[in-house]
């Protein structure tokens, strides 16, 4: 019978460089997990409280609430000089098309309202929290 001897290195010191590399990118990791959880129950909270209050029957509360984010978002574009003007544009426009669709067609586009508005939230908080 053959035997094979292995030699065991006794390293009295402990290799923590890998470790210390290792922990900064768990902490920036788990930023990021913890802005992007934030963010998405944000904008679920959002949705969730427009689709409770559309079983309310308060339309008209709601269409002059939309009608009003749409004339803020209107004028954030205004005074807006970066890119997301555009972006702002197009959302107070749609916001105002939902509300006159809300009150002339079926009070359930305040949903989508909701949405467009939560998606927004949801974009600058996880911008901020970054």
């Amino acid at each position: 019978m053959k035997t094979f001897t292995a030699v065991i290195e006794q390293n009295p010191q402990l290799q923590t460089t890998k470790g210390q590399k290792l922990v900064p990118a768990v902490a920036a990791s788990a930023r990021e997990i913890l802005a992007l959880l934030s963010a998405a129950t944000a904008a679920t909270i959002i949705v969730m409280l427009v689709v409770w209050l559309a079983g309310l029957e308060i339309s008209n509360i709601l269409g002059a609430a939309s009608w009003g984010l749409g004339l803020i978002f209107l004028g954030l574009a205004v005074d807006n000089r970066e890119p997301t003007a555009f972006l702002q544009l197009i959302t107070g426009v749609a916001l105002l098309a939902l509300a006159g669709l809300q009150s002339r067609v079926s009070p359930d586009y305040i949903i989508f309202s909701g949405v467009i508005v939560a998606i927004w939230v949801a974009a600058v908080l996880l911008r901020r929290l970054r």
